[in-house]
């Protein structure tokens, strides 16, 4: 799952990622902004077929907070 999360933040941010992509947080990666921020949740909820509530989307910082989040809904 991690690495097709790490595939939607590639084509996302256009960027490859880091090798410590899965610790990462959101700022550290490479095109990060707000508007990216944007761009990848929505681009792992169609890939994963999940929805993010509002307040996750805003508190949600990390690569192993939303790869935890995605886990959870995926087998819901």
């Amino acid at each position: 799952m991690i690495q097709r999360l790490e595939q939607c933040f590639s084509e996302a941010l256009r960027q490859p990622m880091p090798t410590t992509f899965a610790t990462a947080t959101f700022e550290a990666l490479p095109g990060w902004d707000s508007i990216a921020h944007l761009s990848l949740l929505l681009a792992v909820e169609k890939a994963f077929h999940i929805a993010f509530t509002s307040k996750e989307m805003v508190t949600m910082r990390d690569v192993p907070t939303m790869l935890a989040i995605v886990e959870e809904r995926s087998h819901a």
